[in-house]
């Protein structure tokens, strides 16, 4: 274990106290285990704002866990029932209202034993695992962690259930595939991912789901404290150091390293406006730099098809020469919106049973959502609760609709925010 005061200290102290404490931490039989029972130290039970304090955690070390936020009305029904779960494992239970996407998010903040004061928790790295996000047709569970700027995430990408998006510092694992599995573990390794980072004193875990159906779920959510190797994760033929992209003007500037390479022929550039349906928008072939065995790729993006758009996602298929071939983690690209203009993505486009919206608010409050016909008559619509910043919002059962054009239209407390033109197949 490796500890940082807060508090300014004699620089021997804290040479010392770094030299001392660091052979600790790369003790791998000194596990992160939160199987004691945890202590209420301030707030109300379950509810935002509520602090928490794990004893020992690891040697000499706390968590303190605090309930920060939450989205789409989601709360906490218990705040850590680890009776269906490992028992190491840090283990909520989250409650989703009907036809909402609800999350709650966590601060896990690694302190030293019975005080405040902060210690990173190397084990090497920290590794954090997200396990057992599955769901079933009308239900996907979604996680998510922020280890901040360098982490570095990990899934069996060959057959996964999972889509894995990367949005700034935090990774979004999102149930695809509709499977329940029994009990909540780390066996199936197709419903789960691992973020890793040097050096963290504290990060943030979001958990909850997409729910179409038309009553409460309380789900089941995990986040356990190991490293695992995924079916296909040692036989890459490409190991990533980073993979980013920056937007500005409505271009995107694609950058990824590679830290090592074996058998690998090219990429190909992958680009989405809805997350899920992708289409090849370039070759890449050779490195721009090579420093050692680390080489420096980039592709920039700047297609008229980008114009109007707020968000835009991108993915790396590498190519083997026997024709084999892997993909990358998927980035999730947000254009900054001009001065008072709100803007609203409704996907796909076409759609055929369900619509979902994504936009930003800049307060709480009520929103609603009609479907229009080319006749201005109202055909669907639908009320739901928003919250100050980033909201996902998915309308179903439009697989009734006949095959035309159709406006989706957001209003907010009342005011019209923003509008769509849509196509139903």
């Amino acid at each position: 274990m490796k500890k940082i005061s807060t508090f300014q200290r004699a620089a021997l102290c804290l040479a010392f106290s770094f030299i001392a404490l660091t052979s600790k931490a790369q003790n791998n039989t000194n596990p992160i285990s939160f199987s004691t029972v945890p202590t209420l130290i301030e707030g109300i039970l379950n509810l935002l704002g509520a602090k928490y304090r794990f004893y020992s955690v690891r040697h000499n070390v706390d968590a303190i866990i605090k309930i920060v936020s939450s989205t789409g009305g989601a709360t906490v029904d218990i705040f850590d029932d680890n009776t269906v779960t490992k028992p190491e494992a840090f283990s909520p239970k989250i409650k989703v209202l009907g036809n909402s996407t609800g999350t709650v998010t966590f601060k896990i903040d690694f302190v030293k034993h019975g005080s405040l004061i902060p210690v990173y928790v190397p084990q090497d790295s920290l590794f954090a695992t997200a396990i057992d996000i599955d769901g079933f047709a009308t239900l996907k569970e979604v996680d998510a962690i922020d280890m901040g700027a360098n982490a570095l995430a990990f899934y069996g990408s060959a057959t996964p259930e999972i889509s894995l998006v990367k949005t700034g510092t935090v990774y979004t694992g999102t149930n695809t595939a509709g499977i329940e599995y029994d009990g909540v573990d780390s066996s199936e390794k197709k419903v789960m991912f691992t973020v890793k980072n040097k050096m963290v004193s504290s990060f943030t875990y979001t958990a909850g789901a997409i729910n179409n159906n038309p009553y409460e779920v309380s789900r089941q959510k995990s986040i356990y404290f190991k490293n695992f190797v995924y079916p296909n994760q040692a036989t890459l033929p490409v190991k990533y150091s980073s993979f980013e992209a920056n937007a500005a003007d409505q271009k995107v500037m694609l950058k990824w390293i590679t830290s090592m390479e074996t058998n690998n022929d090219h990429f190909e550039v992958e680009r989405s406006f809805s997350g899920s349906e992708f289409s090849t928008i370039g070759l890449v072939l050779d490195a721009e730099t090579v420093n050692g065995s680390a080489r420096t790729y980039r592709f920039k993006d700047n297609s008229p098809q980008l114009a109007g758009k707020s968000v835009v996602y991108y993915r790396l298929k590498q190519v083997d020469r026997d024709g084999n071939f892997t993909y990358s983690t998927i980035l999730a690209v947000r254009f900054a919106a001009a001065a008072n203009d709100f803007v609203m993505q409704a996907a796909p486009n076409p759609f055929v049973n369900q619509l979902t919206l994504r936009f930003s608010a800049t307060e709480n409050g009520n929103a609603q959502i009609r479907v229009i016909g080319t006749n201005g008559q109202t055909l669907l619509s639908k009320q739901t609760s928003i919250n100050k910043g980033f909201n996902n919002i998915v309308v179903d059962d439009l697989g009734k609709l006949p095959k035309a054009a159709y406006t989706v239209q957001l209003l907010i407390n009342g005011n019209v925010a923003g509008a769509q033109q849509l196509i139903k197949n």
